[in-house]
């Protein structure tokens, strides 16, 4: 009865050390075998625009060398926020990821009832790309440069106004917080996307805008609008006559937007770091650097670690302006 008790005790210990010892084996073998079938790459906007042309460009090239596909898959809404919620519940496998910008670690605070955490229910990937806004104006405001435009608007408080694509974007943030750190009154008009507003800034009723360089390279270009500055750390390769506005006297002001990828909240460290390394090498692509330069981009590679302190630091330096201005997203 004894032995076979022991007998018995022998075999479950074993079968129970075999069990743990497959499960074991199993785990790293899933993160070697990454990918193992198509990833989905969602963007939370329409085809045809930015975000979808860089994920677009991005995810051709990561197709290639991760050979398996990368299917892009477009949930407009919400401004990006549509896709950003299912992201954020799907298994984090590394299968399903997410195209968002800069303004994705700061919708909370723009829109607190929102029902995900922009930073604790993800994972930050990789990042893709930096952008810097110009400032421009309508050529009949009587300013050629940043001093001449705060001076204009110190004479002027509250009759100056900087346009927007809308409450809580880039654009906005940008000229929030030259306001801030010019001392000025300025006027804040939002709009329902950046078309409009570049007709109105066109059109003289409207007199400023911080704005992505493509979007108004024609009128620049056309003489329709003045370039005062560029609001990135140096001067952008697309106009580099044009001197930024810290050099322009407002030492520490720096506004540039990116793109970047995330996945869902505990993506294990091997799949993520897969990811990353793919990406990055995508972005080294000399076609993917031309791709992008159309667009007014720059490849942007980082490691993990350092992707996730650039979000952090961005949600600290916006929530700040947030809390000051009182600013609510649309």
């Amino acid at each position: 009865m004894n032995t076979r008790i022991s007998t018995n005790r022998r075999s479950l210990w074993t079968a129970a050390a075999l069990a743990a010892t497959t499960l074991i084996a199993a785990q790293p073998a899933t993160a070697q075998s990454f990918p193992a079938k198509p990833v989905r790459f969602v963007v939370g906007f329409p085809p045809g625009g930015g975000n979808d042309l860089l994920a677009r460009t991005v995810g051709q090239k990561l197709a290639e060398l991760i050979a398996q596909p990368v299917v892009i898959d477009n949930k407009a809404g919400a401004g990006g926020n549509v896709a950003a919620e299912q992201v954020s519940h799907v298994a984090p496998d590394g299968y399903t990821i997410l195209m968002m910008s800069s303004s994705h670690p700061i919708q909370k605070l723009l829109k607190p009832e929102l029902t995900y955490d922009p930073i604790a229910d993800f994972t930050p990937l990789a990042r893709l790309a930096v952008y810097s806004y110009i400032l421009v104006i309508n050529p009949s405001v009587e300013a050629r440069s940043v001093k001449e435009l705060v001076t204009l608007a110190k004479a002027k408080p509250g009759q100056l106004n900087f346009v927007s694509s809308g409450n809580g974007s880039g654009s906005h943030l940008a000229g929030e917080l030259f306001r801030i750190a010019t001392s000025t009154d300025l006027t804040h008009i939002s709009y329902k996307g950046g078309a409009q507003a570049i007709t109105d800034l066109v059109g003289g009723r409207v007199q400023m805008m911080f704005s992505p360089i493509p979007a108004v390279m024609a009128q620049v270009k056309s003489g329709r609008m003045i370039v005062v500055a560029a609001t990135g750390a140096q001067r952008t390769q697309l106009l580099p006559d044009v001197p930024t506005v810290a050099e322009s006297g407002f030492p520490g002001f720096q506004v540039s937007s990116w793109y970047g990828v995330l996945g869902p909240a505990r993506v294990p460290a091997a799949i993520a770091d897969t990811l990353n390394r793919q990406i990055n090498a995508a972005l080294l692509a000399q076609d993917v650097k031309a791709r992008l330069a159309t667009e007014g981009a720059e490849p942007a590679p980082q490691t993990r670690e350092q992707f996730e302190q650039l979000i952090k630091s961005d949600h600290d330096k916006w929530g700040k302006v947030i809390r000051q201005t009182g600013i609510r997203g649309d």
